[in-house]
């Protein structure tokens, strides 16, 4: 059962819960190219990205469940709460030799294996995304793929990253597509954000 913390008066609020010890990637540090080839996705049943990942992490088998912290109010005086939440709600990738997936089938919290045929465009799209979260702003995903012009980021903690921009007004936004969940991740950057076109 979650339980709450307060970090200090008028802080927000972060939800603590059973999985807050299950990493995001396994191997911890390991670079997502490093499993290049052998990257595949399991399709969760309803909620069970974190019961999955745990299955992975006892089995030593190599994954990534992207999270970030979601941001929500509650209350009457509107505290913020912070929810580490899936951010492909649904999803979980993980490594693993074709021959060795009789492993995965000790375990009945997912619906298929899906075949990821552009390993370097799939990879290169989840470090945008690891990236994207690691910078602490906001995020959201939508289903399908945006399109618009692309550019490319040459200033800021994305820099070198190619997407779309969303938009230029006091929040601008920043689109970066992963095609094989057909899911957009849209993330907050610095309206002042120096871009080029890819």
């Amino acid at each position: 059962m979650a339980r709450g913390r307060t970090i200090g008066r008028g802080n927000p609020i972060r939800i603590m819960a059973s999985h807050d010890n299950i990493p995001s990637r396994f191997p911890e540090g390991r670079p997502l190219d490093h499993d290049t080839g052998s990257w595949w996705i399991l399709h969760c049943k309803p909620n069970r990205e974190w019961k999955l990942a745990k299955f992975l992490l006892k089995h030593e088998i190599s994954y990534y469940l992207p999270i970030y912290e979601r941001k929500t109010r509650i209350g009457y005086f509107r505290r913020e709460k912070i929810i580490p939440t899936p951010l492909f709600r649904g999803y979980i990738c993980f490594a693993l030799d074709r021959n060795a997936h009789h492993l995965l089938y000790e375990t009945h919290d997912f619906v298929r294996t899906i075949n990821v045929n552009d390993q370097d465009k799939f990879v290169h799209e989840l470090e945008l995304v690891s990236r994207a979260i690691e910078t602490g702003q906001d995020l959201f995903v939508m289903p399908g793929i945006k399109k618009g012009r692309r550019v490319q980021i040459t200033s800021g903690p994305l820099k070198g990253a190619e997407g779309i921009v969303v938009g230029r007004s006091k929040k601008g936004q920043f689109a970066i597509t992963v095609e094989m969940f057909n899911r957009t991740v849209i993330v907050n950057v610095d309206p002042f954000t120096n871009l080029e076109l890819a």
